[in-house]
């Protein structure tokens, strides 16, 4: 296990990802209660399971590991 001044950094697909949903805000709302994969800051995919949405994602660029989440059906604050 890494010393805390030696911890591992984010990865950067996460982050710009994550960043990305912050970003498109209300536009979640045709989302809301699915999940969704986000590859390069595009969402890819969408479904009623994370299995559903993943294989999608794998399907539309093998390559990348997406990033996926729940939309809420309850508005969130991100702090």
């Amino acid at each position: 296990m890494p010393r805390k001044s030696e911890e591992l950094p984010l990865k950067t697909q996460t982050v710009s990802e994550y960043e990305y949903i912050l970003s498109i805000g209300d536009k979640l709302g045709e989302y809301v209660d699915e999940w969704i994969a986000v590859v390069d800051n595009q969402i890819v995919a969408r479904g009623k399971t994370p299995r559903e949405v993943y294989e999608a994602a794998k399907k539309y660029d093998s390559s990348k590991m997406p990033f996926i989440m729940r939309v809420p059906t309850s508005k969130v604050m991100v702090l």
